[in-house]
C-alpha cells in the first residue's frame, strides 16, 4: 500500500523492488509534480504496462524482421492476418476484421491495401451481398502466416516463461479489470 503525505495523497514512489524501473519511477515523480490529484500506483501501472507492451512489440519485430518478409506483420497486421487465417474460406468482411482486431474501418481499409500491394490479402466481393468488400487471404498471405505463427508464439512463450501458470491467470484477470 501507497504512503500518504500529510495531505492524504499516497507517496510519489510505487512499490519497488530491487528490480524496479528507474524509466516507470522517474515517470510517476513527473506526474506527482504536475498533478496533485495524482495516483502514483495507477500511473506506474500504466507506465510499466506501457513499457512491457513496447519492449516485447520490439522484440516480436525483430524475431519478425528475420524471417525477411516481403512487408512487416507486427501489431495490427498480424491480428488481421490472424483473424482471416482463423476464417472460413480465409475471408472476411472489412467490418468482421475490424470488431474481431478492435481496430477501426478505416484502420481496416489501410491494413488490407497496404497487404494488398504486398500481395499477402487481396479484395473480394461478397457473393452474397455486393455492398460488402471481403478481404481474403491469398496462398502467398497463408504462407507468411504459416512462417510468422510459430515465431509469435515462441516469443509470447518466452516472454511469459517465468511466470506460473496461476500467475498467468491471475495476470490475465487484473489485465482484463482495466478495460
Amino acid at each position: 500500500m501507497a504512503q500518504r503525505d500529510g495531505k492524504g495523497r499516497a507517496g510519489a514512489q510505487p512499490a519497488a523492488g530491487p528490480d524496479s524501473n528507474e524509466w516507470v519511477s522517474e515517470g510517476v515523480r513527473q506526474y506527482i509534480a504536475l498533478l496533485e490529484s495524482a495516483d502514483p500506483l495507477a500511473i506506474a501501472v500504466q507506465m510499466a504496462l506501457w513499457q512491457a507492451n513496447h519492449a516485447q512489440y520490439l522484440a516480436n519485430s525483430r524475431a519478425i524482421e528475420a524471417l525477411r518478409l516481403p512487408v512487416s506483420i507486427t501489431g495490427t497486421r498480424l491480428a488481421m492476418m490472424r483473424i482471416l487465417y482463423c476464417a472460413p474460406n480465409k475471408e472476411l468482411p472489412l467490418k468482421d476484421i475490424a470488431r474481431g482486431a478492435g481496430i477501426s474501418p478505416t484502420m481496416v481499409t489501410n491494413l488490407v491495401d497496404s497487404l494488398a500491394r504486398a500481395g499477402l490479402v487481396r479484395r473480394v466481393g461478397s457473393a452474397a451481398d455486393r455492398r460488402v468488400s471481403l478481404a481474403k487471404l491469398t496462398k502467398e498471405g497463408e504462407e507468411t502466416f504459416r512462417r510468422v505463427l510459430p515465431v509469435i508464439s515462441e516469443r509470447m512463450t518466452a516472454a511469459c516463461a517465468a511466470f506460473t501458470d496461476e500467475e498467468k491467470r491471475q495476470l490475465i484477470g487484473l489485465l482484463q479489470r482495466l478495460f
